[in-house]
């Protein structure tokens, strides 16, 4: 294995692996063409109120858990200024100038009653400033024993951040990541968008990462290490368990990804010349395809939400960059900022699912890594570094492109965090251990489609 490799393999493994989340950032300068900041900064939110969800004839306790879940999750959109609502205003009739005079724009009612199989869910979104309801329907909510029951109440959260802001919510998916043990396993972990229902998918002896999520959620392809020291692409399908080996030529195959239509997958994969990316037909299950060859390492790639360009990692310049390419090869554009002799370092870069941003993180010289985003529609413009605090790495977008999913360190601990990249706004995840590589998925379409779509 050449020495580009060599480099760049060592600098990922460490990044994955080894390195403790608790380096401190050196804000005496940022790499040039990085400015400190956060986007869509001007944003205004709406001042949401929400009553607590009614039930009766035995389902009250049902609708206290419900309650729980969707006012969380409407607090963790960061789409609005949640309102304390008062004791003399949780029950009996809607009155809107009273609404009006508290400075609520948006107040949300909900009652839930028994059902065949679960409950029916009946939710009111009030325009309080115009005096009207401003959208009602009602959900079908499986029982709380089921499988899907989180999963539902979360789809009904995101129906409501969408009737009222017209803009996709991400409550209703869940982020996978990777756990090392103090025994040297790696754990392969899944979570609720609110940090609720973590669960093991998989365990690896010697060496796990680079979980991606299929476009319908229901598979994962990552990375593992075999007992000869070989790392290979494994797909596992999340409703059966089966795993099977996608790639295991030569020596290194790693950070798979999936094209937008399910339909491929690109990772990188060792030739002879360098580590370099294929493309592999998911479907067909065989074809390796080489998109470009050279001496250099090429690694993590990511897909633009149409499917015709690729953003990835390169160290063709002698250190990690950025960079981006037609989906179906060719010439590569550099995209993160470099300065002939400035010692910076871009990793893991991810498209938004909603636009032309790419999340990725940093550092220049031995700086703490921080979490950075660039438009790729403006080459050549200032990134900006939207984390300033610990070290912040392997970002991923969650489904309304709006959040990000990322492992870092704060004061509250080393773990899972998501931030808000409109508004900063930071919370932990899971912490309590070494967790890396999170990877988001996207809306879980089994949950939303029988919330959103068992009853009208």
């Amino acid at each position: 294995m050449n020495r580009s490799i060599r480099y760049l393999l060592t600098l990922l493994l460490v990044l994955s692996a080894a390195l403790p989340l608790s380096a401190q950032q050196d804000t005496t300068g940022l790499p040039t063409g990085v400015r400190l900041g956060l986007i869509y900064q001007t944003l205004k939110r709406p001042a949401l109120a929400m009553r607590p969800i009614t039930g009766e004839f035995g389902v009250a306790g049902v609708a206290e858990l419900i309650d729980t879940i969707l006012r969380r999750d409407l607090d963790y959109s960061d789409r609005f200024e949640i309102y304390a609502v008062p004791p003399q205003f949780q029950e009996g009739e809607v009155e809107y100038d009273a609404w009006n005079k508290l400075g609520v724009v948006y107040l949300v009612t909900g009652k839930v009653e028994a059902a065949e199989g679960g409950y029916e869910l009946r939710v009111a979104v009030h325009d309080v400033v115009y005096g009207k309801v401003h959208q009602e329907q009602v959900f079908a909510i499986p029982a709380t024993n089921a499988p899907d029951f989180r999963m539902s109440v979360h789809a009904v959260a995101d129906e409501v951040v969408r009737w009222i802001t017209g803009q996709p919510g991400h409550a209703a998916s869940r982020i996978v990541f990777v756990r090392h043990n103090s025994d040297g396993r790696k754990d392969l972990m899944v979570v609720d968008s609110d940090g609720e229902n973590l669960q093991r998918i998989a365990t690896e002896q010697y060496g796990l990462m680079s979980p991606a999520w299929s476009p319908d959620g229901k598979r994962l392809a990552y990375s593992v290490m075999q007992e000869d020291g070989r790392w290979v692409v494994m797909e596992r399908d999340l409703a059966g368990g089966q795993a099977r080996v996608v790639s295991s030529r030569g020596s290194t195959n790693m950070t798979p990804t999936y094209s937008p239509d399910g339909k491929r997958l690109v990772f990188s994969s060792e030739n002879g010349r360098g580590l370099n990316l294929y493309e592999y037909d998911v479907q067909q299950r065989c074809c390796l395809r080489l998109l470009r060859s050279g001496p250099s390492a090429d690694i993590s790639p990511s897909y633009s939400p149409d499917g015709k360009r690729i953003v990835f990692v390169s160290d063709r310049l002698g250190r990690p960059h950025i960079y981006e390419m037609s989906a179906d090869g060719g010439d590569a554009k550099l995209l993160s900022p470099y300065v002939y002799g400035e010692p910076s370092s871009f990793f893991s870069p991810e498209w938004s699912p909603q636009g032309t941003l790419i999340a990725f993180h940093g550092a220049l010289g031995r700086q703490a890594y921080q979490l950075m985003v660039l438009d790729a529609s403006r080459p050549g413009s200032n990134v900006q570094q939207i984390t300033n605090e610990g070290q912040s790495e392997d970002p991923s977008w969650a489904p309304d492109g709006r959040h990000l999913v990322f492992a870092g360190s704060r004061a509250a601990g080393t773990g899972i965090y998501v931030i808000d990249i409109a508004t900063g706004r930071t919370r932990p995840l899971v912490l309590g251990g070494v967790f890396r590589l999170p990877s988001w998925s996207p809306a879980l379409q089994r949950a939303v489609g029988r919330a959103v779509g068992g009853v009208q």
